[in-house]
């Protein structure tokens, strides 16, 4: 199964410990002014300041703020000891989150919820009782895997009988979806248990039309299953809510699908909303919610400076990255083809930015001592690209697209190949401009063809196509005409530039 964060987890965080139970500050909303996000899920039990804990963690739980969702549901029970769904809240954090699914510290803090839960389990409900026990299954020992298939499985097996709660169809729409490896067969249909998922989540939001998990989630299974135009209703509905500081991560998922649908404006836009909600929450403090966030923090601002400049709003993305770290600086520059200012700020861990920016600036030593340091499930694209970048900066055009064609074939149909992730040295592009520059403009024209059909409207795409298209005799007309409507550069892009 493809994840969206490997690039962001390949400098991880340690997470912070479980919290001690105390008073939770909630801030105010934040930007736009119009409907708030908001999470529900009644406990009878509950008096009026416990429950608004309880929604609050179940809020961060669907916004991946798991450990703001683990003060908050430890908050509630400090509160109120013999709340049973609080102690599945606590041991839920460390499992909803899709791209961290397991860690050795959360595999301990879930195990130790689960047992305080089953000792609190007095005046819990049928359904608190349903969770805390499948909960149970997915901490109880065995391979991540086994973990991962129990909790699924408990769940699915009570909610094809039990379809009349929004969250718990969430929830279990969640479990499902980690313990699936892929979502569509050799035909590109559905499988049943993707079927499934979405089924649960299309229910729930008939339940509960605001709920920001199920919206969330359905984002996330339709575009790995390629139907991220499907979504677009959830990411209307995400990007049209103001969210409290520590949810940055839901205004940011809409824009998963608007570079799908090639909206990079309004890309840019939800992740600067992204973004200032990460800031105001920074400010904040420093507990367990911000630590957590600061692993996400990142990927937004690489979707503002990814639109930026592809939209070629060059000045716009070097002064929105001033107030980002290194690495995001660095980036920005490698995309810019800034090499030299990028080898300068890269830093100690930025084996695969320094490699490329030394390999275009003609310091092959250091590109091959930088290479050989790459590490990570996409290793292999990346050394290519390396190796393209050598080759090509040494004349060596045969060798260029060598290298490039393995990088291409690795990832044109996978996320890892994606410019929303590697959008600083984005491979369909940089391919279809080593063709064309090897004067295969053929080729080059359906690699740049295939790519806008992944993501319309970008005109970087649509200036090459035009090139290949021009390069060959064709008409030209309709790809040059998408290109000036799209693109927003001060000069006009050359060969140079893509890659």
């Amino acid at each position: 199964m493809h994840r969206r964060l490997a690039a962001i987890l390949a400098f991880p965080l340690a997470l912070a410990a479980s919290p001690t139970p105390g008073p939770v500050p909630i801030p105010t909303a934040t930007q736009p002014a119009g409907p708030q996000a908001r999470a529900h899920w009644p406990v009878q039990t509950a008096d009026e300041k416990t429950q608004e804990l309880i929604d609050r963690g179940v809020s961060m739980l669907y916004a991946f703020d798991t450990g703001e969702a683990r003060v908050a549901f430890g908050a509630a029970i400090a509160r109120d000891p013999n709340l049973a769904l609080a102690y599945w809240g606590l041991a839920e954090a460390d499992t909803i989150d899709i791209n961290v699914v397991s860690s050795p510290e959360g595999e301990v803090r879930g195990a130790a919820a689960v047992a305080q839960g089953r000792a609190h389990l007095r005046g819990a409900s049928a359904e608190e009782r349903v969770l805390l026990d499948a909960i149970g299954q997915r901490f109880a020992p065995g391979t991540e895997r086994q973990k991962l298939d129990r909790y699924a499985n408990a769940l699915s097996a009570y909610t094809n009988g039990h379809r009349d709660d929004a969250n718990l169809l969430t929830v279990a729409a969640f479990a499902i979806f980690e313990a699936t490896p892929t979502f569509t067969d050799a035909n590109d249909g559905l499988i049943p248990k993707a079927r499934e998922i979405l089924a649960d989540l299309d229910r729930a939001l008939v339940l509960d039309p605001q709920n920001i998990g199920a919206h969330h989630l359905r984002i996330h299974l339709l575009e790995e299953a390629d139907r991220a135009k499907d979504a677009i209703p959830d990411a209307q509905a995400l990007s049209s809510y103001g969210y409290p500081p520590g949810e940055s991560h839901l205004p940011h998922m809409a824009a998963h699908v608007w570079v799908r649908v090639g909206d990079y404006a309004r890309a840019v836009s939800d992740n600067e909303r992204a973004v200032a909600n990460d800031r105001a929450w920074f400010a904040l403090g420093d507990g367990p919610g911000q630590q957590y966030m600061k692993r996400y923090h990142d990927h937004d601002v690489d979707f503002v400076l990814y639109g930026l400049s592809t939209l070629g709003r060059n000045d716009d993305a070097r002064a929105f990255a001033q107030n980002e770290d290194a690495y995001s600086r660095a980036h920005l520059l490698l995309r810019l083809h800034d090499d030299g200012g990028a080898l300068a700020i890269a830093g100690p861990d930025a084996h695969f930015v320094r490699a490329i920016a030394a390999a275009r600036s003609g310091d092959a030593a250091r590109a091959q001592a930088e290479r050989a340091q790459i590490r990570g499930d996409d290793a292999a694209p990346r050394t290519a690209l390396v190796d393209a970048a050598l080759a090509r900066k040494a004349g060596d055009l045969p060798g260029a697209l060598a290298a490039y064609q393995r990088a291409y074939d690795a990832t044109k149909t996978a996320f890892p190949g994606d410019p929303k992730d590697d959008w600083y040295v984005p491979i369909g592009e940089g391919y279809g401009a080593a063709l064309l520059a090897a004067g295969r403009p053929a080729d080059a024209a359906s690699v740049f063809t295939a790519e806008l059909t992944r993501f319309p409207n970008d005109p970087r795409l649509e200036w090459g196509l035009a090139e290949a298209l021009k390069a060959q005799g064709k008409d030209d007309t309709a790809a040059r005409a998408a290109y000036r409507a799209t693109w927003k550069g001060a000069h006009d892009l050359t060969l140079a530039d893509l890659g």
